[in-house]
């Protein structure tokens, strides 16, 4: 059979990510398509609008077959960990393509940034290491030395779907997979303020859903998703930013150093000046933007956030194994789906109670932490039931 992987966040699910996985299928033609979902918190360390379970079932009306969970220990991580967990486990779950959006769909051009990133000619480390010694960001020192050693990629990675493409494109060669790569163009901009109803942003909409712009961000998505917003705004199944505010900064100010010093994605004043920061602001935005810039980008930054809040440390991550299973959010009702993970020695986790006793903690302190946010039960995540759709 033809397997089509997909891996996204889908929060929300909008009218881009309708596009992208239409689009794969017309050209692949795949006899399934599986998607690989960010739980709770998300690879720029944010909790997620919509649970797991909502965009699961977004991505299932949208015409995927089944939708699986990463680990969060591999979503709050850089582009090159977050895609090699999430093609590790489309692989392990029978995928035989990998689509995914790119502001330059060029595969050739792709594959060549991988090749360079992954296996380092001189000229690219020599540069590197200038731009490095020069003061430069890690991004953008990888970046320039890129376009020093592969002048064709000149600003290749400057553009986040691109990152992530070429991540997905090294996570393959790294791992040793026959994955086929299917390249879709990305319109529209990552980081928009404004919401585009064709090619949206979802920080954009979210933006406007948190703002009350309701009917700004209906114009951008499929009405299966409008139905879910709605439905979940009504019932105050959304995180409040309030909340976590509190909780993050609660935890950040009675942290020792020891704890600190921990966290994962350290480097040299990073420490002091997050403990400083936590200390002075008032909400997770502020911190997040007053320590933000060149130096540190938000992303990263986010991500020590929610890495304080999950328990997560450098140690933790640095020996975290690649998935050793797969917690289904949602299936199609079809009989190949039954007999694809029947027949695979890869163990997938069909209800949430069996989930309980094989996830990592970290997975369930991430849908506590959501549910906290929502002000609902901790007991939440072992209520929930596999989407299914017909």
């Amino acid at each position: 059979m033809k397997i089509l992987g997909i891996v996204a966040e889908y929060d929300p699910f909008h009218r881009g990510h309708l596009f992208h996985l239409t689009e794969a299928q017309k050209q692949v033609s795949p006899d399934l398509t599986l998607i690989v979902l960010s739980p709770c918190v998300k690879q720029r360390g944010e909790l997620s609008l919509l649970s797991p379970a909502d965009r699961a079932r977004c991505a299932l009306k949208a015409g995927a077959d089944a939708v699986f969970s990463l680990p969060v220990c591999w979503t709050v991580r850089d582009a090159e960990h977050y895609a090699l967990g999430a093609v590790s486990l489309l692989a392990r779950l029978g995928a035989t393509h990998l689509a995914f959006g790119a502001e330059t769909a060029d595969p050739d051009l792709l594959s060549r940034a991988a090749d360079q990133l992954e296996s380092p000619t001189a000229a690219f480390s020599s540069g590197l290491k200038d731009r490095l010694s020069g003061g430069a960001g890690w991004p953008a020192a990888v970046s320039a030395a890129l376009s020093s050693a592969l002048p064709e990629a000149d600003g290749l990675l400057d553009r986040p779907n691109n990152i992530l493409a070429v991540s997905y494109l090294r996570a393959v060669r790294r791992l040793g997979l026959s994955l086929e790569p299917v390249a879709v163009p990305r319109s529209g901009s990552y980081h928009a303020a404004a919401v585009d109803p064709c090619a949206p942003s979802a920080s954009a909409l979210r933006e406007a859903l948190r703002s009350g712009s309701y009917a700004e961000a209906a114009s951008a998505v499929p009405e299966f998703t409008a139905a879910i917003i709605r439905r979940r705004f009504l019932d105050s199944r959304i995180p409040d930013e309030r909340v976590l505010d509190s909780l993050l900064l609660s935890k950040l100010r009675s942290m020792d150093e020891s704890e600190y010093a921990a966290l994962p994605g350290l480097s040299e004043g990073l420490e002091n000046a997050l403990r400083t920061a936590a200390a002075a602001m008032r909400s997770r935005r502020e911190l997040i933007s007053s320590l933000s810039g060149k130096r540190y980008p938000a992303a990263r930054v986010s991500r020590l956030c929610a890495c304080a809040l999950l328990g997560l440390t450098k140690e933790r991550l640095e020996g975290v194994p690649l998935p050793e299973n797969a917690l289904l959010l949602g299936l199609r009702k079809r009989p190949e789906m039954t007999a694809l993970w029947k027949s695979s020695s890869f163990p997938v986790i069909s209800s949430f109670p069996e989930w309980k006793k094989a996830a990592d903690p970290a997975d369930l302190a991430a849908w506590r932490l959501w549910a906290q946010c929502c002000r609902l039960p901790d007991s939440l995540p072992f209520t929930e039931k596999t989407v299914t759709v017909e």
